[in-house]
């Protein structure tokens, strides 16, 4: 009888609520249409709308807030493409204009080298003296490539100077507008011969030139391929083009003209040079 009772009892604790709720919900279902539940509901409405204006707003500017952010990394990402894109073929485009460089060098040195009677070595400059005190440079070829002492170095220009000094994978030549460098030396046209010598600077000096002999600015100076002093031949080859005549001065000597001569070749801007095998 107890259990019995404990159940009537725990039945009606769960439906009275459920009681309560359904009359309640009648009521309203009931009173819905009624002016006071009108009334009630349409001063709820209002007292929300300002409320969910505000939370429209924000979901919407929160929206936005995140679309520029998405937006903001798309671009940047697709900058960093296009970034890379542009250092892509920047860097091929100028590797592209220094393979095309290198072979048209090789292509004028190629004909350079045909006009020649001697064996050649093309080798490439790999260090020069930045402040030109020093009138050398250094190739990046040396014995190994067969390259000695004494031989001559050329570009498409023209003349460049002699090897000085050489090492199995390296060689030193020596400008031929160092103050020690002298060569024989003749002006195309009027044929006048001279000694051509270096000076500390950019230009060459030619002595010794007859009063008599014509000899103009503008005109061509060549390698004569003749001795010097008790040399039984010349260093250099002759035809080689040495420079153009700047200016003419007097010698101290009165029976003879000095030439101021530009070399041929612009010795600061080398890359690519001939090495002749003049030497036997």
């Amino acid at each position: 009888m107890a259990s019995f009772g404990r159940a009537r009892r725990t039945q009606a604790g769960f439906f009275r609520p459920f009681a309560i709720l359904l009359a309640i919900s009648l009521v309203l279902l009931l009173s819905r249409n009624s002016e006071p539940v009108r009334q009630f509901a349409t001063g709820a409405t209002q007292l929300l709308v300002p409320i969910q204006r505000v939370l429209a707003d924000v979901g919407v500017t929160s929206n936005r807030f995140v679309q520029a952010i998405t937006e903001i990394q798309r671009l940047r990402t697709e900058d960093a493409a296009l970034r890379a894109d542009v250092d892509r073929l920047t860097l091929e485009n100028v590797q592209l204009r220094e393979a095309a460089f290198a072979a048209q060098q090789a292509a004028k040195l190629g004909e350079v080298a045909k006009t020649l009677k001697y064996e050649t070595v093309a080798a490439p400059v790999i260090a020069r003296d930045p402040s030109n005190i020093l009138a050398t440079i250094v190739l990046g070829a040396g014995s190994d490539s067969g390259i000695k002492v004494g031989h001559v170095v050329v570009s498409e220009q023209g003349l460049v100077g002699r090897v000085s000094e050489v090492g199995t994978n390296y060689s030193k030549v020596l400008l031929i507008t160092d103050p020690s460098s002298t060569l024989s030396a003749l002006v195309e046209g009027s044929r006048a011969t001279g000694i051509v010598r270096g000076q500390y600077g950019d230009l060459l000096i030619m002595d010794w030139i007859l009063q008599t002999e014509k000899v103009n600015v503008g005109d061509v100076v060549v390698s004569a391929g003749l001795g010097l002093g008790d040399e039984l031949r010349s260093l250099y080859p002759k035809g080689l083009v040495v420079g153009r005549v700047l200016q003419l001065q007097n010698a101290e000597a009165a029976a003879y003209q000095r030439a101021i001569v530009a070399p041929a070749v612009d010795l600061r801007r080398l890359e690519n040079v001939l090495v002749v095998r003049t030497t036997p």
